[in-house]
């Protein structure tokens, strides 16, 4: 290889690791402390109207009773269901406020109402198929782990706007205490 070609072999893949690193890379937060955006303002995924799949019910996440539960999931997702069977655990033993936010490419709201129904999931969960811009600020506030639905996280949301996210497959009792914790 002469030492063009190698400079041009290693300036592409020096800039590939580069452009890997920021995608993958976050800022280290657990999220916003004070359910605002970097200008104060309340941000898209909080405000955005939300139509409730199996209910036809509107609503914004600002809107619901806090705290309320957050997951961002996609239908084929295996470790997004594993997570939904441990929120469904817990909603048997305390009635926390659910919202399931469907990111997943190409799922549509007839296929994430039959995902919903059929998994029995729709008794304790609000399931809405996120618009345009919602998860864009997710990754805004929380990284880009925040829309990888391997990644399943569940945001917790407190009564005073403060969010915290917790990493896959959170146990009932890591979410519980997460909520007595951090939504005092």
């Amino acid at each position: 290889m002469n030492g063009r070609t190698r400079r041009s072999v290693l300036g592409i893949v020096g800039g590939g690791v580069l452009g890997t690193a920021g995608c993958l890379g976050t800022d280290g937060g657990a999220g916003s402390t004070d359910g605002t955006g970097d200008d104060g303002t309340e941000t898209a995924w909080r405000t955005a109207e939300l139509t409730d799949v199996t209910t036809d019910e509107t609503f914004t996440i600002a809107d619901v009773d806090s705290p309320v539960l957050v997951h961002p999931f996609a239908i084929w997702c295996s470790i997004c269901n594993s997570q939904n069977e441990e929120i469904d655990a817990l909603q048997q033993a305390q009635a926390h406020k659910v919202v399931q936010l469907n990111i997943g490419d190409d799922e549509g709201r007839d296929d994430v109402a039959a995902y919903a129904t059929e998994n029995g999931y729709a008794d304790h969960s609000r399931f809405a198929v996120a618009p345009a811009g919602v998860a864009s600020a997710l990754v805004d506030e929380f990284g880009p782990t925040a829309v990888s639905p391997p990644q399943s996280p569940v945001i917790v949301v407190c009564p005073d706007g403060s969010a915290r996210e917790l990493d896959k497959v959170a146990s009932p009792e890591t979410i519980e205490t997460t909520v007595e914790t951090s939504c005092e």
